[in-house]
């Protein structure tokens, strides 16, 4: 069974649509930020969105390349690390985004709002380096 390219390509692609819509929100100043509750739910949402696409490729990436199926999506990241796919630093970064996924989605009256807009302004850059390293993949396997 061989990657599916073009499954990855739209993935990132969303990904980096939403990288877009999330810096606009994250510029504006905190106390104008905060005046507006829909600009804290979007961040949600947008980062809930990116953070389930890059799961996503995990999981197809494992299945074609490692030939096995994650117990969970930190057991997705191990294995592509462990694949040499991502370097073992962004690993852990991945690690950390899905607790924080499981925050928004399991727990998230427990979560404090200014730690969402936190994570949106420090955190971007772990989707571009997960789309970086997974280019570099698709890139040896589209010559082939």
């Amino acid at each position: 069974m061989n990657v599916n390219i073009e499954f990855i390509k739209n993935k990132g692609n969303g990904i980096r649509k939403n990288i877009e819509k999330i810096n606009n929100p994250i510029r504006i100043k905190e106390e104008e930020f905060f005046k507006d509750e829909r600009n804290v739910y979007t961040l949600r949402y947008l980062l809930l969105e990116c953070i389930e696409a890059v799961a996503h490729i995990c999981n197809h990436l494992l299945a074609k390349i490692g030939k096995k199926a994650p117990a969970s999506y930190a057991d997705c990241f191990e294995g592509l690390s462990e694949l040499n796919i991502i370097p073992v630093e962004l690993k852990s970064s991945l690690i950390k985004m899905v607790r924080f996924r499981n925050l928004l989605i399991h727990r998230y009256w427990e979560i404090d709002d200014k730690k969402v807009l936190e994570y949106a302004k420090n955190n971007l850059k772990d989707f571009e380096d997960f789309l970086k390293e997974v280019g570099k993949l698709i890139k040896g396997r589209e010559g082939m």
